[in-house]
């Protein structure tokens, strides 16, 4: 029997505040309620109470997460993921706390930073990077003593000025299940300086 039946059927029985706490501490001991809040479970049964659980709330229930609502953000969030929620504010109707909710209890989204990247590679020159990383390691294991002392090193490459932004900027909002976004840390200018750069041992 839970204790707040426990308490109905002994108030039901006709004992005062004081009985049902002695009793209820004779039998639950330690986890039995405690002295307050038995008294109050008693004046609540002997006012004619049949049940502990919350009464029904008056006024109008939320409707701010209805389906309709949650698609419309949905929708609005997917054409701009960097779209902030005072922005889904104007342009919903909708209160703060409320696109809150349903972007993480409903939608299950979160705003994440893109990951950082050097630059874009293709697979052709992913390939060469591998197969030039094999050629010299198949020389440092011919003659590993001599190896650094004879390589010469050589690149030409182009130095363009650039504003990479920041990691804050490039915040969207994903879904948890969305694969990560990358951001390359080079944004092209049309200014740029051709460099060479030589090393050797």
């Amino acid at each position: 029997m839970l204790k707040g039946d426990s308490i109905k059927f002994l108030v039901l029985e006709g004992n005062t505040a004081k009985q049902v706490e002695e009793r209820l501490t004779a039998v639950y001991k330690e986890s039995s309620p405690s002295a307050a809040t038995m008294k109050r479970w008693v004046k609540e049964f002997q006012r004619g109470r049949e049940s502990l659980n919350d009464d029904p709330r008056t006024g109008r229930p939320s409707t701010s997460t209805t389906q309709a609502n949650i698609d419309k953000v949905h929708q609005l969030m997917m054409g701009n993921r960097r779209i902030t929620l005072h922005e889904l504010e104007d342009a919903t109707g909708l209160s703060y706390g409320s696109i809150h909710s349903i972007f993480h209890d409903n939608l299950h989204m979160s705003k994440v930073c893109a990951r950082w990247v050097p630059r874009m590679l293709s697979d052709d020159m992913k390939l060469s990077r591998v197969s030039v990383s094999g050629a010299m390691l198949t020389r440092y294991h011919a003659n590993p003593e001599d190896f650094h002392f004879r390589i010469v090193t050589c690149d030409e490459t182009w130095l363009h000025h650039y504003d990479p932004g920041s990691k804050q900027e490039s915040m969207e909002r994903e879904h948890v299940t969305s694969p990560r976004t990358k951001k390359f840390k080079s944004t092209w200018s049309l200014k740029k300086v051709m460099a060479t750069i030589l090393g050797g041992q």
